[in-house]
This record gives structure tokens, sequence and C-alpha cells, in this order.
């Protein structure tokens, strides 16, 4: 890993990466839990609740790498648990922003 690579970057190589399904960033959001810079990066994410697909938790990870591609690190990315307050801000964000769409091509109702 480059010894440039300090938090202020990895969180401005991230601030733009956005929700598959909800039109906000990550940031927004509230699911930027920690970052963190050691030998590898090490990226919290905050989820509403435990039982978020993986599917949508490896796109999230995914969207974080590509991200960081030109930075040339390791990224691990842990989920945790969003807390009470940052789970209600989401659910408000989540209601006024969906942008996720159902299998017909129509506007869906939010899993969450």
């Amino acid at each position: 890993m480059a010894e440039d690579v300090t938090v202020d970057r990895i969180e401005d190589a991230i601030a733009d990466v956005t929700h598959p399904e909800i039109d906000a960033t990550l940031v927004e959001l509230g699911m930027i839990d920690d970052v963190r810079v050691d030998d590898d990066v090490t990226i919290d994410v905050a989820i509403p609740m435990a039982g978020i697909p993986d599917q949508i938790k490896q796109l999230l990870a995914h969207s974080l790498a590509d991200a960081l591609d030109s930075l040339d690190v390791e990224l691990t990315v842990q989920f945790v648990l969003m807390d009470d307050q940052t789970r209600e801000r989401f659910f408000e964000m989540e209601e006024d922003n969906w942008s996720g769409l159902d299998d017909d091509g129509g506007s869906a109702q939010s899993p969450f």
C-alpha cells in the first residue's frame, strides 16, 4: 500500500459512492461507520438490519472497492448494524429517495 494513503484520501475517494437502490450516497445515508488505514484499508458499513441480502452487501463492497481502485489498496469491508438514530434517518432518506425498480421495470416499494 502506498504511504500517502490516509483516512482523508479514502473518505474522499468513496464520498460519491451511491446506494444501489436509493438516490443518495452511502455517506449521506449514514452507512460509512468507520474508516481505518493500517496495513490495509478497513471500512465498516452500517446496515439498517441484519437481514440485508448478501447480494446487496456484495454490491456495496464492490462499489467501495471500485472507488478505491486507483489507490491500489487492499480493502476489507465489515458490515455492522446501525444505531437507532442513524437507522431512523436512513429510513427517512430511503423513503424520500427510493429509486429501485421491480422486476417489471416499474417502481417498487422499498424492501426495508
